[in-house]
């Protein structure tokens, strides 16, 4: 039996590097609720999906996040949320969910 379609959902988590109420610069990163959000929009349009967040402030597994770990060496956290597919990162930033949903059906015929 084949395992379920696997996603990573590579995130930064909200912070404020300068304080809550600073003036010069604000939040950076992904609050929870649009985490869950995005993981949960993704679930509900293509049924049977599994979703793997990973905090891209820790630790990766180069074995596994070769693809992500190249963007964040380049970009930082700015990149995030990144969503890979098969190893392969297919978007980068906010995603737009209908576009993204298309992309990763045409990764994975397995959901069509």
């Amino acid at each position: 039996m084949n395992p379920p379609p696997l996603v990573r959902f590579y995130y930064a988590p909200l912070s404020f590097p300068c304080g809550p109420q600073s003036s010069c610069c604000g939040p950076t990163g992904q609050s929870e609720e649009d985490l869950n959000a995005w993981v949960n929009a993704l679930k509900t349009s293509l049924p049977g999906l599994q979703v793997e967040t990973i905090d891209a402030t820790s630790q990766l597994d180069p074995q596994r996040d070769q693809a992500a770990m190249s963007l964040l060496n380049t970009f930082g956290a700015a990149a995030c949320p990144l969503v890979a597919v098969d190893g392969e990162v297919v978007s980068m930033g906010p995603p737009k969910m209908d576009e993204l949903t298309t992309i990763i059906r045409s990764k994975l015929p397995a959901l069509t």
